[in-house]
């Protein structure tokens, strides 16, 4: 008797074991949401890619960039001279601010209208490279008219242009000059022109007069 109170409590045993539910699997843990990529700062890789261009252009006169005045006279003396004269393009590059601008008014081809066709400071420059070695070229003011509003300046330069320095008139119009003052010295924003022979027009009197 005993023996089968044993076997039975045994049997029992077994099998209340077997029918017991398993323990659940260990769970994993928790891992934190992944960071989300940082957005693009277009304002902060504008400044970035501003800095590593200054760093790369030529270093101006102290002269050259010291007043309005001085840095207008040097835009206009650096690209005058005689035929076949070389100009000195580092210090045309050292007056203009990175992503300035040079945008003259044209007539294209069987055009009624103007256009703009903006170019770089560096376009100007194989551009002059070209037609200065075979055409003499002086630009003077003869006019100007400035309006400021802390550091950033617009002047309305007016200009004549030959091909000799007394020789008769090729062009004449109106340079529309940004100028801008960082705390240090003037730089050439962006300049934007037009001739009376591509516009069809004369410069008004009030921008011939000193």
């Amino acid at each position: 008797m005993s023996r089968l109170l044993v076997a039975c409590a045994v049997l029992l045993g077994t099998a209340s074991f077997a029918q017991a539910p398993a323990a659940p699997p260990p769970q994993p843990k928790a891992t934190a949401a992944p960071a989300a990529p940082e957005k693009p700062n277009p304002v902060k890789a504008s400044a970035e890619r501003t800095q590593a261009a200054l760093a790369q252009l030529p270093k101006a006169k102290p002269e050259d960039v010291k007043s309005q005045d001085a840095i207008l006279k040097a835009l206009y003396d650096v690209i005058s001279g005689p035929a076949g004269a070389p100009r000195d393009w580092q210090r045309f590059r050292s007056l203009f601010y990175p992503g300035a601008q040079l945008i003259p008014l044209a007539k294209p081809p069987g055009a009624t209208t103007l256009a703009a066709r903006p170019i770089t400071p560096e376009d100007y420059v194989t551009w002059g490279q070209e037609s200065t070695a075979t055409h003499g070229f002086f630009e003077k003011e003869i006019a100007r008219q400035t309006h400021a509003f802390g550091a950033l300046v617009q002047v309305m330069s007016t200009y004549e242009a030959r091909g000799t320095q007394d020789g008769p008139l090729i062009a004449k119009g109106v340079n529309s000059i940004q100028l801008f003052n960082d705390g240090q010295r003037w730089w050439v924003m962006n300049i934007f022109w037009i001739d009376e022979k591509t516009a069809g027009l004369t410069v008004p009197k009030d921008l011939t007069q000193k």
